[in-house]
Parts: C-alpha cells; sequence; structure tokens
C-alpha cells in the first residue's frame, strides 16, 4: 500500500508521517530526498528543483515512475509529499492500491511555522494542484488535522486503515458499512423524543393539579376569611 501526503507549507506533513503511521509499520520516503539523490546520480547537477521542473515538464509519467521505483511497492509506505494533480494521476495508475491524504492546518498554526516565502510558494503550489485538468483536493481519501495532538492523529489513522480494510472488503463484493447507520439513528432519536413528549405532558399534568390544588386551598382560605 501507498499513501501519499499532500498539504500547504507549515501544515505538519513530515512531523506527522515521521511520528503517526511509522508506529503501524509504515515506512516513510521523502520525495524531495529521493529526487535530490536521482538528480546528484544522474546529472552530478545540485539545483535539484529546477532538473525535476524540467524533467517533469519533459515526461512527468517518465520521472514519476522513476522516484516510484526507489519505493518497495510490497510493502505499507508513505509518501511525502505529492502536490500535483497529474502527479497524483500517474501514481494512482502505476500504484493501484495507493492513497492521497490531506494534512489540513489552521492558518494561524502555519503562520508560526512558515520558513521565509512559504506564503508565496503556498500560492505556486495551490496551482499545482490543478495541473492535471482537475483538483488535487477532490481525491483526498482522508484529512488530518495537522495542530491535532499526535494521540488524536493515530487514533485518526487507525480509523482510517480501518475504512481502507472495509473499502477492500467492498470493492470485493462484500456488503459494508462504512458509517454510522443513520437511519437507526433517526429511529432512536424518534424514541428519544417520544419518550422526552410523555415526561413533559406528565410534568405538565402534575403541574395542572398543583396550580388547582392550590387555588382550591386559595378558595378554602378566602371563604374561613369571610366567615
Amino acid at each position: 500500500m501507498l499513501i501519499a501526503l499532500t498539504g500547504l507549507h507549515g501544515a505538519g506533513k513530515t512531523y506527522f508521517a515521521s511520528n503517526v503511521p511509522i508506529k503501524f509499520g509504515f515506512k516513510v520516503y521523502n520525495k524531495k530526498e529521493i529526487i535530490q539523490y536521482i538528480c546528484k546520480e544522474k546529472t552530478g547537477r545540485s539545483d535539484w528543483r529546477q532538473w525535476y521542473k524540467e524533467q517533469f515538464n519533459k515526461d512527468a509519467y517518465k520521472i514519476t515512475e522513476m522516484i516510484l521505483s526507489y519505493i518497495d511497492l510490497n510493502n505499507n509506505n508513505i509518501l511525502d509529499s505529492v502536490h500535483s494533480d497529474l502527479e497524483w494521476q500517474i501514481i494512482s495508475s502505476i500504484v493501484p492500491n495507493s492513497e492521497i491524504v490531506g494534512i489540513v492546518t489552521p492558518e494561524f498554526i502555519r503562520e508560526q511555522r512558515r520558513e521565509v516565502e512559504d506564503e508565496e510558494k503556498d500560492k505556486q503550489r495551490i496551482k499545482y494542484w490543478h495541473n492535471g485538468g482537475g483538483c488535487l483536493m477532490t481525491y483526498l481519501s482522508w484529512t488530518f488535522n495537522g495542530g491535532a495532538s499526535l494521540e488524536l492523529n493515530e487514533r485518526l489513522f487507525a480509523e482510517f486503515l480501518d475504512y481502507l480494510h472495509k473499502k477492500q472488503l467492498s470493492i470485493k463484493g462484500n456488503c459494508v458499512q462504512f458509517s454510522d447507520n443513520k437511519d437507526e439513528r433517526i429511529r432512536e432519536l424518534i424514541r428519544e423524543n417520544q419518550l422526552l413528549e410523555e415526561k413533559l405532558k406528565k410534568a405538565k399534568q402534575m403541574l395542572n393539579e398543583y396550580d388547582n390544588k392550590c387555588n382550591k386551598n386559595k378558595t378554602l382560605e378566602e371563604d374561613k376569611l369571610e366567615k
């Protein structure tokens, strides 16, 4: 299984990858490090960003396939990270058993983590999300909050893996319930509402009886005073 991460600068993708999925047996691959290695090995160049841009524009499929060749796809892996709609379409065509998740973090938290020029880089990154004719965000299988605690994200990752297991069962033709049974919950709410109405009815009846009793006692007291 290959799970790719995406998100804006300062979202906490690398921190998440280094602390959460590894506890579930996933190996983490940093795409930037793979590109740096390939660039150095094949060209001796140090301007790996420019080299990758040239190669991607020349043949996006070939360079993406080359990057994936450095990943052991027989195991469970995390790819940190993917930011192109076109790139993801290529990855998912080469690795059918792949998913992409987003690390979504509140703006004020990302502001504290940003490095110089990250804000401008994000503008370019958002453009890359749409360079395949669609939007990378529409392919997301799951999202995690990069501002949440590791403990919470570990629980959410476990739930995500459960979802993937159910997804595979569903693909194989099994009947799988992916979320809470809404019909049953509605029936429960109706029953709870009926019980509440009965309690309110009894309370109103008791209140009326009490008012009647008070009025009766008040009348008796007034009669005594008149006599």
